[in-house]
Order: C-alpha cells, then sequence, then structure tokens
C-alpha cells in the first residue's frame, strides 16, 4: 500500500475535526432524566469518544513515521496531536463518569428496603449537578480536540508550503556585462 501523502493526512485531520465538534454539540445538548435514559443517552457518546481516540492514536502513529517528521516544524504539530490523544482521552473519561454519577434504579441487596420516592428523589437530585459537570468537561475537552486537529492540519499545510519554499533552487539573473568606468583622471594623449 503506498504511503499516505501529507495533503491526504491533512484533510484526514481537518476531517476528524469535523467530528470532535459534532460530538462536542451532542454532548452539549444532551438531554436525559437520570437512571436507564441517561445511560442509553450518554453511552453512545462514550463509545464514539472512544472510536475518535483511536483515530487519533492511529493518526498521530502514520504522521509520526512519515516524511512529516522530518520537516522543519514538525515537533510542535505532533504533540500537539499527542495532546488531542490526551483531550480525547478526558473526553471519554468524563463521559464515563458521567455514567458512574448516574442513579441506576437496580434492586437493593435482599434484606435492604426498597428506595421509596422521596430517597429516589433525593439521589437524582444530588446525581445531576455531577452528571452536568462532567458532561460540560466532556464538552470542553471534544472543543479542544477539534481546535488541535484543525491546528495541526494547517500546521501540515504551512509546514509543507515552507519545506517546498526552502527546496525550490535559486534562479540567478545573468550580470551585466562590466560599464567602463567613468576615471577621474584625464586619460593619456600620445
Amino acid at each position: 500500500m503506498p504511503p499516505l501523502s501529507l495533503v491526504e493526512q491533512a484533510e484526514q485531520l481537518r476531517d476528524l475535526a469535523r467530528q470532535f465538534e459534532a460530538l462536542h454539540a451532542r454532548v452539549r445538548d444532551v438531554s436525559y432524566t437520570p437512571g436507564t435514559d441517561a445511560l442509553r443517552r450518554i453511552s453512545p457518546l462514550l463509545l464514539k469518544a472512544q472510536d475518535l481516540t483511536a483515530t487519533i492514536v492511529v493518526r498521530l502513529g502514520a504522521l509520526d513515521g512519515s516524511a512529516y517528521a522530518s520537516v522543519a516544524g514538525s515537533r510542535a504539530s505532533l504533540e500537539c496531536l499527542a495532546s488531542v490523544v490526551i483531550a480525547s482521552s478526558l473526553a471519554g473519561n468524563d463521559l464515563a463518569s458521567a455514567l458512574y454519577a448516574n442513579p441506576y434504579e437496580g434492586a437493593p441487596f435482599p434484606g435492604y428496603p426498597a428506595d421509596d420516592e422521596a430517597v429516589r428523589t433525593a439521589r437524582h437530585a444530588e446525581a445531576i449537578p455531577r452528571m452536568t459537570g462532567h458532561l460540560a468537561d466532556a464538552a470542553h475537552q471534544l472543543d479542544l480536540c477539534a481546535t488541535g486537529c484543525h491546528y495541526v492540519a494547517t500546521g501540515i499545510t504551512r509546514d509543507l508550503a515552507a519545506a517546498q519554499e526552502h527546496a525550490k533552487p535559486v534562479q540567478r539573473t545573468p550580470a551585466a556585462p562590466p560599464r567602463p568606468s567613468a576615471s577621474r583622471t584625464p586619460p593619456v594623449r600620445r
């Protein structure tokens, strides 16, 4: 399989940025009721975040192993992409934390009384701010991911243009023939 061109890698990063932006919007706008509904609505967001994390790790490996790694300025882009891996992982962790904070409605251990409506309402009231905080943190991390992907895609394009400009041969214009100099001394007569 031929190596992926750097232009294609930049375009793939732009596409990945759009996917992070779409997930950011979904996380920011998710509506749920604590319990089973929250599990059904947040779980797909977590799975998508994990999928994007895996994809960004693959993109980082592809860039690190490509000719781009030898281009001046590429280190900053590679480090930025590594920070996107962290932010994407943190977004997944925040989504998982929202699921953990979710008050599930399972039955208690044998011998313990089932929750009455007041206890259930109190559990939900405690969970909602924690879940909302985790979802807000996840949305923030996903926004950082999108920004980082756009930054790296722009960096690749800029670095390649600079490398091509630097590699162009310098064209010299032919020197003009020397002109006779105007001497300050009068010409010698013979």
